[in-house]
């Protein structure tokens, strides 16, 4: 936890917390009264907390937030349902990146199981997000929706005014032609199951305007690749645009 995270109900005067949060600052960060910690506010700004007291099951903190947090990264990422075990880890590295918004969504190599997992429950999903903000020291929390039908979701038309990208293992140009340096346009991107989109999902994405984009010769599990996509993107935003 490198950013403790209240939410806007909880920030007053004194602040007590009890359950996860006050057991990692008791067992993990050892604090004691008078250690400080950087925390922010769900969806607002940053700061620090004070420790006033502390014991076997709670934390009493004195808060002062009062810094602008960095804005939320210009990405919205639709995901093809990973396995349970993968599910949660993705989702923490995608909320510690940032990111606007996740979609995840049924596709069909998404073996049937992994949409009956208790990952997918509304508690398991918003403590992924938020163990993911508080790791990428965000105190932004991406919306998420989960949608057990692709063809469903993407009969809704994309926002063409954002870079739509496919993620494809087997072909495509290479990210930096489709989302050139030194942009600042929002970007969407796709990245399907293990095994990868089938030609029928890759021929609809294609049809609604997404470029199929590779991100290097290696074929990556979907966790891998996310967070490869997801720092290319935020390299090519850091580069300068090409001369010319």
């Amino acid at each position: 936890m490198n950013l403790l995270l209240l939410d806007p109900a909880e920030v007053g005067e004194r602040v007590t917390l009890a359950g996860r949060r006050a057991r990692h600052l008791i067992d993990v960060l050892g604090v004691r009264a008078g250690s400080r910690l950087r925390a922010g506010v769900v969806g607002g700004v940053l700061g620090y907390v004070e420790v006033l007291d502390a014991d076997a099951d709670s934390v009493t903190l004195r808060a002062v937030l009062d810094e602008p947090a960095p804005p939320a990264a210009p990405v919205h990422l639709i995901l093809a349902v990973p396995r349970p075990k993968v599910l949660t880890r993705v989702l923490e590295h995608a909320a510690a990146a940032a990111v606007e918004r996740i979609d995840l969504v049924n596709a069909w190599r998404v073996d049937k199981s992994y949409l009956g997992s208790k990952r997918l429950d509304d508690d398991a999903l918003d403590l992924a997000l938020r163990r993911g903000a508080e790791q990428g020291m965000t105190t932004h929390l991406p919306a998420l929706a989960v949608h057990p039908r692709l063809m469903g979701f993407l009969a809704t038309p994309p926002d063409r005014s954002r870079c739509l990208l496919l993620a494809h293992a087997r072909g495509g140009v290479d990210l930096e032609h489709a989302h050139l340096p030194g942009t600042t346009r929002p970007a969407t991107i796709a990245i399907g199951p293990e095994g990868g989109w089938i030609e029928r999902e890759l021929e609809t994405f294609t049809s609604l305007g997404f470029a199929t984009i590779s991100l290097g010769p290696a074929i990556l599990r979907v966790e891998a690749a996310v967070t490869a996509a997801l720092a290319q993107l935020s390299l090519l935003r850091r580069l300068p645009a090409p001369s010319g």
